[in-house]
């Protein structure tokens, strides 16, 4: 019988616990920095003069950062340089899309909702 070496979804790409362990260790720490931008961009007068690590440690240089890049297989600048312009696209594009593009529209008559009955409408039995 031959050597049964579990793979991943890419063909090419060996099962490995411990990368995929490192690789999950990132994915939480971009969560969390991505769920912090997203308050401080919401918040921005409360959050205007702090600094949160949890954002920096994805965004600015560290060795920390590059040393877990490494043990998940990764190049810690590429995924830096990624998650920056992801951070940039945020507080570029926050609250562009979910605004009406009128300000006295009513959001009734805005795009995606409709107040006119499609003909299926049933009424609610009485108690």
């Amino acid at each position: 019988m031959g050597n049964l070496v579990q793979k991943t979804l890419i063909e090419y790409d060996e099962f490995n616990p411990v990368k995929n362990l490192w690789r999950n260790v990132l994915v939480v720490a971009i969560e969390d920095a991505i769920k912090l931008k997203n308050r401080t961009i919401e918040f921005k007068e409360f959050h205007k003069d702090k600094t949160y690590y949890e954002i920096e440690y994805v965004t600015k240089p560290n060795r920390d950062f590059d040393g877990v890049c490494y043990l998940a297989n990764l190049d810690g600048n590429i995924v830096r340089k990624k998650i920056n312009k992801m951070m940039k696209d945020m507080e570029d594009n926050y609250g562009k899309d979910s605004m009406p593009k009128m300000p006295w529209k009513r959001l009734y008559k805005s795009q995606g909702f409709n107040r006119e009955s499609d003909g299926n409408y049933t009424p609610m039995p009485s108690m």
